[in-house]
């Protein structure tokens, strides 16, 4: 069977390099995440996933479901660094404050989720501005 022209975007998608990453616990996957969370249009990894469906969150495999252009639209509209720049804007770093990495128990993991997509902690109004890793404050190029 071959793929559609959604299918194939999709696909493309879960490769770009922010989309490798996943937004939640910054576990690393070379060749993009197999599932997407439909709600929040997230590539996410394995952990992230089950914590999604945990709460009801409809998460799509990459290769067993099918695809709409407007899903495929969406998630070219935000994907993980979207996510990252609203959902998870005032999140503390990866593995302190209960935020999971990688190896962290299921139950860190499915905390967080709810924390985040449920009540909103750590969600901040998208500028549009990518997450910098230092705190220079210096470089106002506005």
């Amino acid at each position: 069977m071959s793929l559609t022209p959604a299918e194939q975007k999709v696909r493309k998608l879960a490769k770009l390099s922010g989309n490798c990453t996943c937004a939640n616990c910054g576990t690393q996957q070379n060749h993009g995440f197999s599932t997407v969370c439909i709600k929040f249009h997230t590539f996410v990894c394995n952990m992230c996933k089950t914590s999604h469906q945990a709460i009801s969150h409809r998460c799509k495999s990459l290769t067993m479901s099918r695809w709409t252009d407007d899903e495929v639209s969406e998630l070219e509209r935000k994907g993980n660094d979207y996510a990252r720049r609203t959902w998870l804007k005032n999140a503390p770093p990866i593995g302190t404050s209960g935020r999971p990495r990688k190896g962290d128990d299921v139950n860190v993991f499915k905390r967080f989720v709810v924390q985040v997509y449920e009540y909103k902690r750590y969600y901040g109004e998208d500028d549009g501005l990518e997450e910098q890793d230092d705190d220079d404050d210096d470089d106002d190029d506005d």
